[in-house]
């Protein structure tokens, strides 16, 4: 008779990799709540099944930063918000839901051992990677273009989801290798993490999204300098942090006139930005074209500046507090984004909101870096790089909202569960055949 526990054991890694694997796609959120449905069933048909506690000590300064956050956003949404009912409802599908998921995805990943669980979500983020080498691939042998344009590129989505989803993997391999190569406990042999980190990097490389790769550049640079420290052939590892952004510049042609495109974004009084119509288009300072990615964000980051100047208490919570801000001021609808997650989330939070966000994203780290320190703990520096790569992330683009925070959610809550538990409680329970017999 098969035992209930390898069976149980199965089940969960499917489901970790199952969950990560369908969040990012478009038109699967039918699939994607029903996941975790199943999930959260499964935790409470087994509530004495978990093998590890939960009890973080490292991260409750970072636990009581997260509550006052989510205390400011519901009073914030009662009291300041100019549509209470709106704020309310927003912060219940882009805040409450997401901490939820992580903390199903804490206690599911809790029932396995630690290293099964991040192999698990680390083999999902992987296989998009695959899939996206593949389509690439078919295109190729179908009509002799990989794109035309950035058409085509991708099976799914736009190119900054599977950027989102290669600074996802990049950073937890990051943090492994990082941990492993410290003195600490690692989850993969050396040569399998290596080609991932290798295949993670051809991937940025293969995108061409420009802030993904300063992103990803910036976080193997400070990889490869703590490495250095305890390995000097690890400051190698600088040559391919060159090599990407060689390549990027080489490859990406929008790189020659940034500097002057966002110089006139910021300083143009051109209404281009908003309109979009070809005859308010400005010219740069040299008097060539403007790049249109590079002067848009400049130019909204430049409004959204002065709308949090002019309400630094916030619009009430939402992703669309600078669409409400720019129809407020210009009676234009349909925006939604500055495409900077931080300046989104002081335009509906407030500056206090903002600083609540950092201040438990920079404990949250630091306890992860402690929890490195202290118990050679791989997940705690995998925890540091993920954070800290999405923060970065989130302050280029406007990533701090939908699947993407969602998403982002669940693996903290898999690092949680896999970092190494408080002295003493190692094992809630009984492991399952025990019990069975006793």
């Amino acid at each position: 008779m098969i035992s209930v526990a390898p069976t149980m054991t199965w089940f969960w890694q499917a489901w970790l990799a199952a969950v990560v694997f369908v969040f990012p796609i478009p038109h699967t959120i039918a699939l994607r709540n029903l996941l975790l449905l199943v999930g959260l069933l499964a935790v409470l048909a087994t509530l004495r099944g978990a093998r590890r506690s939960l009890r973080r000590p490292l991260l409750k300064p970072a636990a009581w930063a997260l509550v006052a956050t989510t205390a400011w956003l519901a009073v914030h949404s009662i009291a300041v918000a100019p549509a209470p009912t709106l704020a309310l409802d927003n912060l219940r599908g882009d805040w409450v839901l997401p901490l939820l998921t992580a903390a199903l995805a804490a206690y599911a990943a809790a029932r396995v051992e630690a290293r099964l669980a991040i192999r698990a979500v680390i083999a999902a983020l992987l296989a998009h990677m695959l899939w996206m080498f593949g389509w690439q691939l078919w295109l190729l042998l179908a009509t002799g273009a990989v794109a035309d344009g950035s058409k085509g590129i991708v099976p799914f989505g736009e190119r900054d989801y599977h950027s989102t989803l290669a600074g996802f993997l990049l950073a937890l391999l990051l943090g492994e290798r990082t941990a492993a190569h410290s003195g600490g406990d690692g989850f993969f042999a050396a040569r399998p993490a290596w080609i991932g980190l290798g295949l993670v990097l051809l991937a940025d490389v293969v995108l061409r999204v420009r802030n993904g790769t300063l992103v990803s550049a910036l976080l193997l640079s400070l990889a490869a300098l703590w490495m250095a420290r305890h390995r000097s052939r690890f400051v190698l590892l600088l040559v391919f942090v060159v090599m990407l952004g060689g390549t990027s510049l080489a490859l990406d042609k929008r790189w020659s006139g940034l500097k002057e495109s966002l110089d006139a974004g910021w300083n143009s009084p051109s209404m281009y930005w908003l309109s979009g119509d070809q005859a308010l288009r400005p010219t740069t300072a040299s008097g060539t074209d403007i790049d249109d990615s590079a002067y848009l964000r400049a130019a909204w980051a430049h409004q959204a500046v002065q709308a949090i100047v002019e309400r630094p208490l916030g619009l009430g919570y939402g992703r669309d507090g600078f669409g409400r801000a720019v129809e407020a001021k210009y009676g234009f609808k349909g925006m939604i984004s500055s495409h900077s997650g931080w300046l989104d989330f002081a335009l509906a939070a407030g500056l206090p909101g903002l600083a609540l966000l950092l201040l438990s994203a920079g404990l949250a780290m630091r306890g992860g870096w402690r929890q490195f320190r202290q118990h050679g703990d791989a997940a705690g520096l995998m925890f540091c790089f993920l954070i800290g790569g999405y923060l970065l992330r989130c302050l280029l683009d406007g990533h701090l909202s939908g699947w993407r925070l969602g998403l982002f959610a669940f693996l903290c809550g898999v690092l949680i569960a896999a970092m190494k538990p408080a002295p003493g409680t190692l094992t809630a329970y009984p492991p399952p055949l025990l019990r069975e017999k006793g």
